[in-house]
């Protein structure tokens, strides 16, 4: 599997995902392009209509980070990579690349890790569109 870009975005979080450096978000968007990710963290809550879509949501400021994507895995044509952020500061994130199924969008999922690098959430990630 050889991605060279990627554009992918957590669904909205009711509850706020806690990251291991003290940080929540409701969103979570990774754009990877040549081994270097932009991971932005957003805290912002909204309002549910009846299908679950977002409507109102608060503008409180997002934040972004530069990483590093590095190959941790490979079993079952799936990749496990780190991101590992230029600041230690950041939070401690996994990304799960699922084999690819012709005609069909990128299967991902984003692992959520504690200060000890435990696995504390798995959330799926959208291939978010082009524009």
């Amino acid at each position: 599997m050889n991605h060279s870009r990627l554009d992918l975005e957590t669904p909205y979080q009711v509850t706020a995902l806690q990251l291991s450096n003290g940080y929540s978000a409701r969103r979570i968007s990774i754009v990877t392009d040549m081994g270097a990710a932009q991971v932005t963290l957003d805290p912002n809550s909204c309002s549910l209509d009846s299908f679950g879509d977002t409507t109102i949501c608060t503008r409180i400021g997002t934040f972004t980070f530069e990483a590093t994507l590095t190959l941790l895995e490979e079993r079952d044509g799936r990749q496990l990579f780190a991101l590992e952020p230029r600041d230690a500061d950041m939070p401690s994130l996994r990304l799960v690349l699922n084999p690819e199924q012709h005609g069909h969008a990128v299967s991902a999922r984003l692992l959520v890790l504690d200060a000890a690098g435990a696995i504390r959430g798995v959330v799926a990630l959208e291939q978010r569109p082009s524009a």
